[in-house]
């Protein structure tokens, strides 16, 4: 029986790490969404995006749909792409229309029967066929996988997603809303997500600038301990400036930049 109190993140990793195979990468992204460490080998938080292989994004899956059956209280609410991608997960989705008040599967193409409490509902939005999503709202846990589908392919097994899972109550229902208004005609983009995005990328600019910033202080250090009269410490105290004032640039420009993103969500 879970206790009531968020599922942490160790609990949920080692239901993915349950489900996921030798070869899944999952990737960290710098502050371009570009691939740039093994997230798996340094270990994935929350709230973090990260660029999942098709595998890594099943196992994922798997572990909310894991979680929210071992709760059985609560509804839960996936976005698979195509019909076609359900399949094979149909004897899972059945346990979990049956334990749970609710389970909706939406995605592109012929719509499969109703079943129980399991409803599928078919759309050909571009937005929501380019994402794969689970979203679990229960009486005393929330979870949410979050992932756009991030290159061109077809083939499931070569497509790769960008995205990040949560078990904050708040972004469940933000991103849970996005989907309901698109669905309902009255809204056309998944608002909560490319919010994240943006927040997430700028704060992964600022902690490079950071970093680079501090291996600079550290050489000026070093360069003052061997350097003799040759760079004495007015040179130092010029060169922290300059560091010092770059980050004052940088920081500077993050708040606007997060700030006109989200006034154009309100627009």
């Amino acid at each position: 029986m879970l206790k009531k109190k968020p599922w942490s993140n160790e609990v949920f990793l080692q239901h993915v790490r349950d489900h996921l195979p030798m070869d899944a990468s999952v990737w960290d992204t710098d502050g371009k969404g570009k691939p740039c460490s093994c997230a798996i080998s340094l270990g994935m938080i929350e709230n973090r995006f990260y660029l999942f292989d098709s595998e890594a994004v099943l196992a994922a899956s798997r572990a909310i749909e894991e979680l929210a059956l071992a709760e059985a209280d609560g509804c839960l609410l996936a976005t698979m792409q195509e019909f076609k991608y359900f399949e094979p997960q149909h004897e899972r989705y059945g346990q979990l229309a049956a334990r749970l008040e609710e389970a909706r599967v939406i995605a592109k193409g012929k719509r499969p029967p109703r079943h129980g409490h399991l409803a599928f509902i078919a759309t050909n939005h571009k937005v929501l066929t380019r994402f794969r999503t689970v979203l679990y709202h229960g009486r005393d846990h929330q979870a949410a996988l979050v992932c756009r589908q991030a290159n061109d392919a077809n083939l499931f097994e070569l497509k790769r997603f960008e995205g990040f899972y949560t078990f904050n109550p708040r972004l469940v229902v933000r991103v849970r809303l996005d989907i309901e208004e698109i669905l309902a005609g009255c809204g056309s983009r998944m608002r909560e997500f490319e919010r994240l995005l943006a927040i997430d990328q700028a704060a992964k600019r600022l902690a490079a600038e950071f970093a680079r910033e501090h291996k600079a202080v550290e050489g000026a250090l070093r360069k003052l301990q061997i350097a003799g009269g040759r760079y004495e410490a007015r040179h130092f105290a010029a060169d922290l400036e300059k560091s010092l004032n770059r980050l004052k640039l940088l920081t500077n420009r993050l708040p606007g930049l997060v700030g006109s993103f989200d006034s154009g969500l309100a627009a």
